[in-house]
């Protein structure tokens, strides 16, 4: 086991008690965190909140045993919490109305902001110890396939997530109640979909189009974030609609939940040939050379 591995599985198993931290010390459970945020994005908090404890956690778990196991799985799907963290951290860092709204998870600002270091470093660490010679699918077939699924992702986000919301801003006098509740927190979400998300997506899926060899760790990179990002959306639009909350809709909740059973159930998909074993090593391994030298005195011995 390489040291880059050993360090991969430490860091997620630190992420993992990092996430299960702030999710005890958070407004569901002890309430010892109190985040500056009305109440929409109270309840959005406890979702993520659940959907890092019972998703990014254990997912983190068994990327670290998988890793230290040498397992090719193992840093691909170290991808999904870190990202998933990523992604959060930085709402509780900048998102609260701090000025305007009661709470104390300034506090708690060392903590977030460990989670944010911790999660990019081994978003990273992650990439750094993938073997893409062992990635599957490995076909140009597979690459086509998934350039489109990702250039669907970025066309959702942008089009169907932002574009209405673009327009209201555009018009000089916004009138998107997620933006007159709390505008920077609209702002940053605006920032990190279309300024990080969007752009990675796009960038995975031209770059497999043209078969480049960084494409498909970076789509697997991209598939981690859809894993679990838009599944966290649909349980805050769902804890809003059990807690009454006046700004939830079931139209807003039906399209995200949808959106999180397909993107969630591709990226299953998506990630299921990594465990498959039936994969020839790649050329120059032992193995290979024992195959193609019991080949050639096949060969051999069938002339004579």
């Amino acid at each position: 086991m390489s040291k880059t591995s050993r360090f991969l599985a430490d860091g997620l198993f630190v992420l993992a008690a990092g996430l299960v931290a702030n999710t005890l010390l958070g407004p569901r459970f002890t309430g010892t965190i109190q985040y500056h945020y009305g109440e929409t994005l109270t309840n959005q908090g406890i979702a993520v909140d659940a959907v890092a404890v019972f998703a990014a956690v254990p997912i983190a778990v068994a990327a670290a045993l998988l890793s230290l196991r040498g397992h090719v799985a193992g840093p691909v799907l170290a991808f999904i919490p870190a990202t998933f963290t990523a992604y959060m951290a930085p709402q509780y860092l900048v998102g609260p109305d701090y000025l305007g709204l009661a709470g104390n998870n300034e506090q708690f600002f060392v903590l977030h902001l460990g989670l944010l270091i911790l999660s990019v470093t081994l978003i990273l660490t992650a990439w750094a110890s993938i073997d893409r010679n062992r990635l599957l699918p490995a076909t140009r077939r597979s690459d086509v396939r998934r350039s489109w699924t990702l250039l669907g992702v970025a066309g959702f986000i942008a089009l169907g997530r932002w574009m209405p919301s673009i327009l209201d801003l555009m018009s000089g006098q916004p009138s998107i109640p997620d933006y007159l509740d709390n505008p920077t927190s609209v702002m940053l979400i605006g920032t990190l979909d279309l300024g990080l998300v969007v752009p990675a997506a796009a960038a995975a899926a031209f770059g497999l189009r043209a078969g480049t060899r960084w494409a498909r760790t970076a789509a697997y990179g991209v598939i981690g974030w859809f894993a679990l990002t838009p599944a966290s959306v649909a349980v805050m639009n769902i804890t809003m609609q059990i807690n009454d909350d006046p700004m939830a809709t079931m139209a807003a909740t039906v399209l995200f939940t949808t959106a999180a059973l397909i993107f969630t159930a591709g990226a299953a998909l998506l990630y299921r040939p990594l465990f498959i074993s039936t994969r020839q090593p790649p050329a120059g391994s032992g193995a290979s050379n024992h195959t193609e030298s019991t080949r050639e005195h096949a060969t051999t011995a069938t002339k004579s």
